[in-house]
């Protein structure tokens, strides 16, 4: 515990669950930038190929995490019943359907299927409305959990939903600038780097509105200052992903020279693997930061703790019968 706070942290979810969001993320991300990159035209038709090739593979192996959390495969099972009353039911459908569209898609796009495709443009619709679902979904989670009101903002999906979107196009890009021909990917990393300077900039409001409005409320409060205070998050998310990100993309984006002679692949990828990094640190800072509230009654605060085992006279504890 940290004395200069006195909500009782959460336990139960942590790096496992972290990786599982991250990555969902990405996939999710990456798939809403392929789709939509695919309806723009033939430039960025090589990022809609490494968006493809990315977004389902993140999901399974992000799934892998959660069952790895879990601790037993059956629970998944289970995961998907009472869709009606159960949050964690309806992203289990969310994303199986999300992830069934994706390689529907991926399959379509790798058998020569045009753009404009009837049954292309179906499915790129649909996995955009689901892929969006998929982001927004581990937010929503997270407010479905009552006893942690840092989790219970309403901004908190917008937070997850924005990040994936960087995180995703991040992921793409890096794919572009080292699978890609440099000389022909110079000109879509540009507009690469335009869109992901412009997503970077609205995190860091999304981000900044989120932490500020945490601040104002007692319940949450504690939370926000305890994220704060950890230097990994405030070094490693906001500054060496998000700051530093921001930079490199706006060095691509206004030195055409440097994209020109180098394919943009050091400033792209390095901005890129940082950017992903911070999108990790979001999630597990996030994560490990929900406390239970304090409760303020007569001037005196009570914390919310759990209630210890009992113990047992096997264990010695108690005095034999």
């Amino acid at each position: 515990m940290d004395p200069k706070v006195n909500g009782q942290l959460q336990t139960e979810w942590g790096w496992l669950v972290a990786i599982y969001l991250f990555l969902g993320g990405v996939g999710a991300g990456a798939y809403t930038i392929a789709a939509i990159n695919g309806f723009i035209g033939e430039s960025l038709e090589f990022s809609t190929t490494v968006g493809l090739w990315i977004s389902f593979p993140a999901l399974m192996i992000g799934s892998a995490f959660l069952l790895a959390d879990l601790g037993s495969p059956t629970r998944a099972i289970l995961a998907g019943m009472k869709p009606g009353t159960s949050w964690i039911a309806r992203g289990f459908w969310i994303i199986s359907i999300f992830m069934f569209l994706a390689f529907v898609h991926f399959l379509l796009h790798r058998s020569g299927a045009a753009p404009g495709n009837a049954a292309v443009t179906l499915v790129s619709i649909l996995g955009i409305i689901f892929a969006v679902l998929t982001m927004a979904y581990t937010g929503v989670l997270l407010g479905a959990s009552k006893g942690v009101p840092f989790w219970r903002s309403g901004i908190v999906p917008v937070v997850f939903v924005v990040s994936a979107l960087v995180t995703g196009h991040f992921t793409i890009m890096i794919g572009v600038s080292l699978f890609g021909d440099g000389s022909q990917v110079a000109a879509p990393l540009q507009t690469m780097a335009l869109e992901a300077a412009v997503l970077v900039a609205l995190e860091v409001l999304v981000i900044l509105f989120f932490l500020q409005a945490a601040y104002k409320l007692p319940d949450t409060r504690e939370s926000a200052q305890r994220i704060l205070r950890k230097r990994y998050f405030v070094i490693g998310y906001f500054l060496l992903g998000l700051a530093v990100p921001l930079g490199l993309m706006l060095l691509v984006v206004l030195g055409p020279a440097l994209v020109a002679s180098t394919g943009g692949l050091m400033p792209v990828t390095l901005g890129a693997i940082l950017g992903l990094v911070g999108g990790l640190i979001l999630r597990q800072g996030i994560l490990v930061c929900g406390a239970l509230p304090t409760w303020n009654m007569g001037g005196f605060k009570f914390r919310r703790i759990a209630r210890p085992k009992e113990p047992k006279p096997a264990m010695g504890m108690l005095p034999p019968s």
